[in-house]
């Protein structure tokens, strides 16, 4: 009973037209103030050269980006890291084979050199074979004459 009393009063009141009309000015009067109040303490601050409380969030929140960027290029970092060792991992294959590549073809080289001059002996040899020969030949032919 004592609920439904006070809840009727509430509504009545609430119906007031009068009684919300002083109220909404009441509560202009108080927004202008501590708008007034906030004007004045971001002025003192200024003028004292402390930071506001808008400072700070701002602060912060350039902050929080910064280390957002910082997280980033630590994994972009981490990245490039990884990509140059697999490269110079590969590099160092590459240059492997290519070492042993060189070296095959020093070898074959080596070879084909003695080869070379094996031929060169044996050609010599043949060189001096035909004109042995052909001496042979005109002694022969010369004598017979």
């Amino acid at each position: 009973m004592w609920e439904k009393g006070l809840n009727g009063l509430l509504f009545q009141s609430l119906d007031n037209n009068p009684l919300i009309q002083i109220t909404k000015l009441g509560i202009d009067g108080n927004s202008r103030y501590i708008e007034m109040i906030k004007r004045n303490r971001e002025l003192m601050a200024n003028f004292m050269n402390l930071p506001t409380k808008n400072d700070v969030a701002n602060a912060v929140k350039q902050t929080i980006q910064a280390e957002e960027k910082i997280d980033i290029l630590e994994e972009q970092i981490w990245n490039l890291q990884e990509s140059f060792a697999l490269a110079t991992e590969g590099q160092n294959k590459m240059l492997g084979e290519i070492i042993e590549y060189t070296k095959h073809i020093h070898l074959e080289w080596e070879k084909t050199t003695k080869e070379l001059a094996k031929l060169a002996e044996i050609k010599n040899e043949f060189e001096a074979m035909k004109k042995l020969l052909q001496k042979e030949k005109k002694q022969k032919v010369v004598t017979a004459k």
